[in-house]
């Protein structure tokens, strides 16, 4: 297509798709006609004034500026991309190591804690007393049953050998 007037230049850009308006845009210096395609692409997105563009474009060249700049003392101290990121990631490690400490040491310092507390409990006695209380209904529980076992036995309901395995049973649940 022939470009001959800022009428047909207007057409053509205005049929371009999105993406190519906002690659335009952002190298709108290098293009040939700079303020039909700001025109085009604020009539598209932002609706900005040409001087609110202007002013975003020299910000974004003095981004792009500063970080030509830093990839240029990069290349004079020749660090690499990935020296760059092998660095970053690094500290991120670090970063987790130091922290996933702490949480230890937390952990800890909470387990020594609780360990206290459940030393003081013991000695108090309260969980001794829980421990032989159970003991003691069980163990009462347990007699009982060798009592009905017994009167089972006397009565002729139970053969001396079942009296005996039963009451085995019994005897080692105490």
């Amino acid at each position: 297509m022939m470009l001959k007037s800022e009428k047909s230049i207007k057409e053509y850009l205005q049929k371009l798709p999105d993406d190519t308006i906002i690659k335009y845009y952002l190298d709108v210096e290098y293009s040939p006609f700079p303020i039909l395609v700001i025109e085009e692409y604020t009539r598209r997105f932002k609706k900005k004034t040409k001087n609110e563009i202007i002013k975003d474009l020299k910000y974004q060249s003095r981004l792009a500026r500063k970080k030509t700049q830093e990839l240029g003392k990069m290349a004079k101290r020749r660090k690499l991309v990935d020296d760059v990121t092998k660095q970053k990631s690094d500290e991120i490690i670090n970063h987790a190591k130091k922290r996933g400490f702490e949480i230890s040491q937390a952990i800890s310092k909470k387990k020594a804690n609780l360990t206290t507390k459940l030393k003081k409990t013991a000695k108090s006695g309260t969980v001794k007393k829980r421990i032989s209380t159970k003991l003691k209904t069980s163990t009462q529980k347990h007699l009982e049953e060798l009592e009905k076992l017994g009167e089972l036995k006397k009565q002729g309901l139970l053969t001396a050998k079942e009296f005996q395995d039963i009451k085995k049973k019994i005897l080692e649940k105490i």
